[in-house]
């Protein structure tokens, strides 16, 4: 039966320290007269114990406006958080439900996109028979039901772009008050 070899504390440590600087595994391995399972299980251990720590080491770049910053500093301010990493952290702790797919907008949007495609066959049937006159040498066929659609269908239209940009807005509203609701229960938390 072979005994194992045992690595102390201080061992472990350079064997993270040197695989921080690139060394293979395997060389590791046959320098500390250890297998290479054993080494990765001292790299793994290392990893965990430093994620149990809550020791931070992954960074996050965001560009914004000026206005989007200010706004920013202005949400932090309004829930007592000091610096804009601290807010940002709060953020991506609390983003388990924001950043989920909203099914009620996807449904909207859906529905605006079949009333659009019914406008855009109705335009294209005028279109078409104003054409067809036109190439006929026929003054084209427009009586005061065509302009009466023509008029409801362009009223459509704006009523349309209110109504998007109506779902819009109340889609940002709902994000910013469940981002502001997670931002002030993280900081309550804190507190």
């Amino acid at each position: 039966m072979t005994t194992r070899r045992r690595l102390t504390p201080e061992q472990r440590r350079e064997i993270v320290a040197e695989a921080r600087r690139g060394v293979a595994v395997s060389t590791l391995a046959k320098r500390f007269e250890v297998t290479p399972r054993a080494t990765q299980y001292t790299l793994r251990k290392a990893e965990q114990g430093r994620r149990d720590s809550g020791i931070r080491t992954e960074a996050m770049s965001v560009t914004l406006t000026p206005e989007e910053m200010s706004a920013f500093d202005a949400v932090l301010a309004k829930n007592g958080i000091e610096t804009r990493s601290d807010g940002m952290r709060r953020l991506v702790q609390g983003a388990a439900g924001l950043f989920q797919p909203d099914v009620h907008l996807a449904d909207e949007l859906a529905g605006f996109r079949a009333a659009l495609n019914q406008v855009g066959n109705n335009v294209t049937q005028i279109a078409k028979r104003m054409n067809e006159a036109n190439l006929k040498g026929q003054r084209p066929p427009f009586t005061g039901d065509d302009l009466a659609q023509m008029r409801q269908l362009a009223g459509f239209v704006l009523d349309f772009a209110d109504q998007v940009d109506l779902l819009a807005r109340r889609r940002v509203e709902g994000i910013s008050m469940t981002a502001g609701d997670a931002l002030k229960e993280l900081a309550d938390a804190k507190g």
